[in-house]
């Protein structure tokens, strides 16, 4: 199952969003959603682990960096396996395209069921990165 978001816009250059995207040990309150449900954070430049509430622990590392471009990362110690790739472009000089796409591996049972939370993760990680300056 593929989810693609919307095209975010954030205003700072490539160079300013990509170190702070492409390092989970910078990942703060800033981009996390702000609520209950994200618990026992733990990150390094290359990984990041965190609970869920009722959904379990899951895990990310980054595979790939394109610097100022593209970021890709994959699942690791998590119930659900997927890809994600994080795409950047400069189209102002001052302003960046963001754009998440993520690929999960599910039957189509699971699909109808992680579709809504999927797609809000991917939107809600936009919406963070709009925020950058």
């Amino acid at each position: 199952m593929r989810i693609e978001s919307r095209i975010g816009h954030i205003y700072a250059t490539t160079e300013r969003v990509f170190p702070l995207i492409s390092d989970f040990s910078r990942i703060n309150s800033t981009m996390l959603p702000q609520n209950d449900k994200i618990k026992d954070v733990e990150a390094t430049a290359d990984s990041c682990t965190f609970t869920i509430d009722k959904a379990g622990r899951f895990g990310m590392r980054i595979v790939e960096r394109q610097p100022n471009n593209l970021l890709k990362i994959e699942s690791s110690e998590s119930p659900l396996q997927f890809k994600m790739w994080i795409q950047l472009k400069e189209y102002h000089e001052t302003e960046t395209a963001v754009k998440v796409t993520l690929d999960a591996e599910v039957n189509a049972l699971m699909s109808v069921m992680v579709k809504k939370p999927l797609t809000e993760f991917v939107e809600t990680l936009v919406s963070k990165m709009e925020l950058i300056r």
